[in-house]
């Protein structure tokens, strides 16, 4: 509650008083962006190709009985996961208790991967586990923001301090700190200011990541990654020149929290590999079993090869990098499957 300032009657001075008592404060909403503000998000991603994972606030503080509205998560994909007593988010991609079958190339020949576990988008992120309130103690989970652009309201009712999760970035996280109705918590004009300095500092982190480049004269960063959860969604370099014969290291920024492909051969062999309930296998598994994958125009019949989906969570299977060796010369261009403007290009002389 804000401190009344000035000299004025003791009537008046006894009245704000009054008014000011914890006890007949109105409940009130907090509102926490995913991502940041529409406008800075839309900033980020047009100036920058940039996104920033994470909340603001960071942390937000509330009186018992008062709501947090999430807003913000349909524009770069995120998730608001209250873990209740489990104290950890949900994974993201699951098996479905399926196996690859009859999965060919161009060239209609098998793809090393059939027999191996189908992966698709975990089921309780497809059926959200809703709720109006959350006290810490059950799940309560927004799931994935497919559909039309909705926010997210929960209403907190026990004091506490409440650590919540994005599914899909796995590194994005904030806080809910709860008071008892005697306790004093920020203004929202406090959380205004403070939102506005979150988000000038991610552009500067943004401005500072974009002249980046890889050192090593065969490696491909997959992205860059910064402070702050910070991250610039394109290849690093775009074009990289070599030999023939030359092995490309395709590697994860050692901050993200996203997970991306390389993956070479027509625009239209594998669209939308990661749309699907189910993911498409191809998008997902390496193109080769083991390393380095060889490439040259005509492999899998079309110029296909993948790194499949490389992250650097430590609670996945998946590999930070890949190898990829360019057998003849050649012009190849690649793209992630789940960023699919994040575009590159390979010239092998």
């Amino acid at each position: 509650m804000h401190r009344r300032r000035g000299s004025i009657s003791a009537a008046c001075a006894g009245l704000a008083a009054l008014l000011a008592l914890p006890a007949l404060a109105q409940a009130r909403t907090q509102i926490v962006w995913a991502g940041g503000p529409p406008d800075f998000q839309t900033q980020l991603g047009r100036v920058y190709s940039a996104e920033a994972n994470d909340f603001f606030p960071r942390t937000a503080t509330i009186h018992a009985g008062d709501s947090i509205e999430w807003k913000g998560m349909s524009i770069n994909f995120h998730s608001i996961d209250l873990p209740g007593r489990s104290g950890a988010d949900l994974p993201l991609i699951t098996p479905t208790g399926t196996l690859v079958s009859g999965v060919k190339d161009a060239a209609g020949n098998p793809f090393w991967f059939n027999g191996l576990p189908n992966v698709g988008f975990n089921p309780q992120l497809l059926a959200p586990l809703d709720a109006s309130t959350y006290d810490g103690t059950e799940r309560v989970d927004s799931g994935l923001p497919f559909g039309p652009p909705s926010d997210f309201r929960v209403t907190f009712t026990k004091p506490g301090v409440y650590e919540y999760f994005c599914d899909v970035h796995y590194d994005m996280r904030g806080f809910i700190v709860v008071k008892g109705a005697d306790d004093r918590v920020p203004s929202a004009e406090f959380y205004a200011k403070r939102v506005a300095k979150q988000t000038a500092e991610d552009v500067k982190i943004a401005q500072s990541l974009v002249s980046k480049a890889s050192s090593n004269p065969n490696e491909v960063n997959l992205g860059e990654a910064g402070s702050d959860n910070v991250e610039i969604l394109a290849m690093f370099p775009s074009t990289l020149h070599v030999h023939t014969g030359a092995t490309v290291t395709f590697e994860m920024s050692p901050l993200t929290g996203e997970t991306h492909t390389a993956t070479f051969g027509p625009d239209d062999y594998i669209p939308n590999a990661f749309l699907n309930p189910i993911l498409d296998p191809r998008g997902v598994y390496p193109s080769s079993p083991t390393l380095p994958i060889d490439l040259e125009p005509h492999s899998h019949g079309n110029g296909f090869a993948n790194t499949g989906a490389l992250d650097r969570d430590p609670t996945t299977p998946l590999p930070p990098d890949s190898k990829i060796t360019f057998s003849k010369p050649g012009v190849y261009h690649y793209e992630c499957l789940i960023h699919p403007f994040m575009r590159g290009t390979v010239i092998v002389s």
